[in-house]
C-alpha cells in the first residue's frame, strides 16, 4: 500500500463508520439500480463500501474493451475497497492525480453539512490500459452515494465510460463540480505530485538510479550511510516497492522525481 492509498485508507477510518448502525440492504438496492445503468449506457460502475472495505463492480461491454471479461455483461464483488481491477491499468502517471482527486474531494466534502455532501461530484479524465494493452482515455466521476446516520461518508460511486475526447493532455484535468449551482472548480494537482516524495529522497533516489552503492550515495550528500539508508527504506514504504530498482522505476513511471 503506497502512501496515496494509505490516505485514502486513513479517511475511510477517520470517518468511524464502525460506531454506527448501518443499513446494509442500501447496498444491494444500489447494485441493483447500478447494475441496470451499467447495461443501459455500456459502463462500468463501482460501488465503494467504506465501512465494509469492498468494492462492487457492475460493467456492460465496456468491461470487455478493458479485458476484465469475456461477456457482454460483469458483476463481481472485490474484498478491497481500492478497485484494484480498475485501478491496475491506469497509466502510473494519471493513476497518482487520481489517488490525489480523490483524497481532495473526499475532505472537500467531509467539511460540509450532511445535506451538501451528496451533491458534488469529482470529474477527471485518464489513461487507461485496454484488452490490447495499449491506453486510450476514460472519463471518470466520483460521487457520494450514501452516508451513515450520522452524515459521514458510507458508499461511493465511481463511474468510468470511454471519452469522447482522446486528445493528450499534461494532467488528468481534475475538477469538482457543484450539481446544485453548476459550480466548476478546477483543482492543480503538480505541487501535491512533486511532495510525495521529499528532495532529500529525490536525490537518492537519481542516485540509485545511476547505480551509486549506499556509501558512495553517503559522500556524494555528505550524509551518513544509516542516514542513506533511511531515506531507501521511507522511499520503498511510500511507493510501496519491495527494492530500490522496483521503486526507481515506479517513481519515473508516475513522475516523482
Amino acid at each position: 500500500m503506497d502512501v496515496l492509498q494509505k490516505e485514502l485508507k486513513t479517511f475511510y477510518e477517520s470517518q468511524q463508520l464502525h460506531k454506527e448502525q448501518l443499513d446494509t440492504s442500501k447496498v444491494q438496492y444500489f447494485r441493483d439500480k447500478i447494475g441496470f445503468m451499467a447495461a443501459v449506457n455500456n459502463a462500468c460502475y463501482v460501488i465503494t463500501d467504506a465501512h465494509a472495505d469492498t468494492c462492487f463492480v457492475d460493467a456492460g461491454s465496456f468491461a470487455r474493451i478493458l479485458g476484465i471479461t469475456s461477456d457482454s455483461v460483469f458483476h463481481k464483488c472485490y474484498n478491497s475497497g481500492d478497485e484494484d481491477v480498475i485501478y491496475n491499468r491506469i497509466h502510473p502517471e494519471d493513476l497518482v492525480e487520481k489517488r490525489m482527486l480523490e483524497y481532495d474531494f473526499f475532505r472537500y466534502i467531509d467539511r460540509m453539512p450532511a445535506t451538501d455532501k451528496l451533491h458534488h461530484t469529482a470529474c477527471c479524465r485518464f489513461r487507461i490500459r485496454n484488452c490490447k494493452n495499449e491506453y486510450f482515455y476514460v472519463s471518470n466521476t466520483t460521487r457520494i452515494l450514501s452516508l451513515s446516520p450520522n452524515g459521514k461518508v458510507w458508499l461511493i460511486l465511481c463511474c468510468y465510460m470511454l471519452s469522447p475526447n482522446q486528445t493528450p493532455s499534461s494532467d488528468i484535468e481534475p475538477r469538482i463540480i457543484n450539481n446544485i449551482t453548476g459550480q466548476i472548480q478546477p483543482l492543480q494537482l503538480s505541487l501535491r505530485r512533486n511532495s510525495v516524495l521529499t528532495d532529500r529522497e529525490k536525490q537518492v533516489l537519481r542516485l540509485i538510479q545511476s547505480g551509486k552503492l549506499s556509501k558512495e550515495i553517503s559522500d556524494i550528500l555528505q550524509i551518513s550511510v544509516n542516514t542513506v539508508n533511511r531515506h531507501r527504506q521511507n522511499i520503498l514504504q511510500k511507493l510501496s516497492d519491495n527494492n530500490s530498482i522496483e521503486a526507481v522505476n515506479a517513481a519515473r513511471e508516475m513522475r516523482l522525481m
